[in-house]
C-alpha cells in the first residue's frame, strides 16, 4: 500500500469581483478567518461545489452504469499513455472520454493514434498533451 500523500495540482485563474466584495474578503483576512484572499476564494469555491456536487455524481454514475467498455469516465486526474491507446487500437475499439478534472496525454502520442482510438471527448477542466492532439480533441463532441 502506498502511503504517499496525493499531490494536488492547481490551475491559476483570474476572478473579477466588485470592490465591496474584495473589501469584505480583506476584512475576513484581517480578522484571521482566512490566511489570504486566495484561501478565502478556494474555500468559497469548494463550498459551492460541494453544495452542487450531486449533478456531477449523477452524470458520472449514469455513464458508469452503461457498462460500456469504451466509456472512460473519471473525476480527478487521468493520464493517457501511448501503450493504453495502442491496446485500445489492437482491440479495434474507440473510446468515449468524459473527465471532470485534468487529463494528460503522454508526449509520445500522435494525432493519428488519437483519431483511430478516440470517438468522443469531453473534459470539464484542464487538458494537457501535444498541442495538435489537444486542439483536435477540443473540437470533438461527446456523444453519450
Amino acid at each position: 500500500m502506498n502511503d504517499k500523500p496525493i499531490k494536488k495540482i492547481y490551475e491559476k485563474i483570474t476572478v473579477n469581483l466588485p470592490f465591496v466584495d474584495v473589501g469584505k474578503i480583506d476584512y475576513f483576512v484581517e480578522q484571521g478567518f482566512y490566511n489570504s484572499r486566495a484561501e478565502f476564494i478556494r474555500v468559497a469555491v469548494k463550498n459551492e461545489i460541494s453544495k452542487n456536487d450531486y449533478e456531477i455524481e449523477t452524470e458520472t454514475k449514469r455513464l458508469r452504469d452503461e457498462k460500456n467498455e469504451e466509456n472512460h469516465i473519471a473525476v480527478g486526474i487521468t493520464i493517457i499513455s501511448r501503450d493504453f491507446l495502442e491496446k485500445i487500437l489492437s482491440k479495434k475499439q474507440k473510446l468515449k472520454i468524459f473527465v471532470v478534472g485534468l487529463i494528460k496525454f503522454s508526449k509520445d502520442i500522435d494525432l493519428e493514434l488519437v483519431k483511430k482510438t478516440i470517438d468522443s471527448f469531453r473534459v470539464y477542466g484542464i487538458k494537457r498533451g501535444p498541442p495538435d492532439v489537444v486542439k483536435y480533441l477540443e473540437k470533438l463532441k461527446y456523444t453519450k
